[in-house]
């Protein structure tokens, strides 16, 4: 079953909801605008079925509401930032910005982020590069869920990408992908829904086949493309993980499963009841 309602109304509830945890204004408006974003693209993995879990861990002092994003180190188009334990979504649109700042001078830009949090979906980024007729590249590290290749015990995260290009006056070319076979978002989602996934997404915890949701969720999820999809997500563990000196591998905290540690980095009906009991205990009036 799903819910229509207005973007607009949506991300103004979703935005205050993040004001009532102590988050500024502006940095609720950011966090909301790119969940609200991601149910737009048809992501509801990532869209505003997270809001609950951000505001859990905003309320017990695993993120910070008022982070002072800082340049650690930099080049003219280089940047290493540390984002305070932000909202990722507010150190991410940092980050991209500057990036962004800095290409506009010498062509290209770089910037590296650590002791950040889950950012939602990375196309959201990508789109701000469009938006300045820009290229734009964004990638991250993320808790251990996904097996090595050949292996059944999580390692590495699903490790997701997007890259974005203009196109002048058609449609930009916007790719945003884990290198999973699937979001483990999405597996969550069916989990939620007591659905059965596909075949080939993940494995239980004894490495077996299995399309019990809840399951997966105890086991792994599987690289796509084999060998492939393991190498390019080692590759981005490198880039976001290790270059950037914030947490990797199982050392990343978990968003979901760790509730007292920091991680270091259309819609559902489920997601419509949480946000107006969320609503309800925040003392926000839930419009919809």
């Amino acid at each position: 079953m799903t819910t229509r309602v207005k973007v607009d109304r949506l991300r103004d509830f979703c935005a205050g909801l993040f004001e009532g945890a102590g988050v500024p204004p502006a940095d609720a408006l950011t966090a909301a605008d790119s969940l609200a974003e991601a149910d737009l693209r048809g992501v509801s993995s990532h869209g505003t079925t997270r809001v609950g879990i951000y505001l859990e861990r905003l309320q017990a002092g695993l993120i910070n509401p008022r982070p002072t994003v800082s340049v650690v180190r930099e080049t003219p188009t280089t940047v290493l930032l540390d984002g305070d334990n932000g909202l990722g979504a507010v150190v991410g649109v940092w980050a991209m910005d500057e990036a962004l700042r800095r290409a506009a001078d010498f062509g290209t830009a770089w910037v590296s982020v650590r002791n950040s949090n889950h950012f939602g979906a990375a196309a959201y980024y990508v789109q701000r590069a469009i938006a300045a007729r820009c290229i734009g590249l964004a990638l991250t590290n993320a808790p251990a869920t996904m097996a090595l290749w050949g292996g059944r015990t999580p390692f590495l995260g699903t490790n997701p990408f997007a890259m974005g290009v203009p196109a002048g006056q058609e449609r930009p070319i916007v790719v945003d992908m884990a290198t999973s076979v699937t979001a483990r978002g999405k597996i969550i989602l069916a989990a939620k829904k007591g659905e059965a996934i596909p075949p080939g997404l993940a494995v239980d915890v004894e490495g077996r086949p299995t399309t019990d949701a809840q399951a997966a969720l105890d086991g792994a999820v599987l690289p796509f493309a084999q060998h492939k999809g393991y190498g390019i997500a080692l590759l981005i563990e490198m880039l976001s993980g290790v270059l950037a000196g914030a947490a990797i591998a199982p050392t990343v905290g978990n968003l979901l499963a760790e509730r007292n540690r920091r991680e270091g980095l259309a819609l559902a009906e489920p997601t419509v009841r949480e946000l107006s009991a969320l609503g309800a205990r925040l003392g926000v009036a839930y419009p919809f």
